[in-house]
């Protein structure tokens, strides 16, 4: 009896977090740069029956995330960037480098690269006011052109990765900061590439997401009535034993 009461009890906790993470990741399904997230389960504890070792029911061990790359998505706006394959950006957040793989980056009043947030790509890049337009390669090197056609200023876009990604802790508007779990910042070498005039997409898999919020549903209906029926075994024995 216990044991049926445990597992319902685990099984609600277990399908709630299952809708809530299909949820998030479908609402952002149109975010830039959005990694999906996903459970991780186990067993909750055990008990012995009949010389047999059973769970009493799931446990949520954590929720991870999909770094692998979403989607190109054309803006033919020169100063977004996509990345393809490992990697993130750097930019100052406040007093402290925080690292993102959205690349919606435009130029403030002073010309300085900024992502959607203001915050200022690292290293700075400030083009000059004599620049016109700018072209950004694989490797993340900068070219600044005049009207002319002529170089009137060059840097480099470094991308950065780390050990344990998932180690990562996420601060929201798809900003990360590096924990002792993550590991320090690397730089990303030929982990990763940048395509200019792109932006990458969320690599959210709508269907699977709603396959996934479907079980959740149904999982914690189930739940709902292995309680019930529970509830209602331990009325029947307490009224034989009244």
């Amino acid at each position: 009896m216990i044991s049926a009461i445990n597992s319902g009890l685990s099984g609600l906790a277990v399908h709630s977090a299952m809708v809530g993470v299909a949820a998030g990741n479908l609402a952002n399904l149109n975010t830039t740069g959005y990694k999906s997230s996903r459970l991780a389960l186990g067993t909750l504890g055990t008990a012995f029956s009949g010389g047999y070792t059973v769970g009493q029911g799931a446990q949520v061990l954590g929720i991870s995330r999909n770094f692998s790359s979403g989607p190109l998505l054309s803006t033919n706006s020169e100063f977004n960037l996509a990345i393809q394959g490992d990697g993130f950006f750097k930019v100052r957040q406040g007093e402290a480098d925080v690292y993102t793989r959205d690349g919606t980056f435009h130029l403030d009043k002073d010309r300085f690269l900024v992502d959607a947030q203001g915050n200022r790509l690292q290293p700075e890049v400030q083009l000059p006011p004599e620049a016109a337009s700018m072209r950004v390669d694989g490797n993340g090197h900068l070219t600044a052109l005049d009207a002319g056609g002529n170089v009137v200023a060059t840097a480099d876009i470094p991308l950065f990765r780390f050990a344990n990604p998932n180690g990562l802790e996420s601060l929201g508007q798809n900003d990360f900061r590096p924990t002792e779990a993550s590991g320090p910042p690397l730089e990303a070498g030929a982990g990763g590439s940048l395509v200019q005039g792109a932006l990458e997409g969320s690599n959210v898999d709508p269907a699977q997401e709603m396959v996934n919020l479907l079980l959740g549903q149904r999982g914690f209906q189930a739940g709902i009535k292995v309680l019930q029926t529970a509830e209602e075994m331990l009325g029947s024995i307490l009224d034989i034993r009244a």
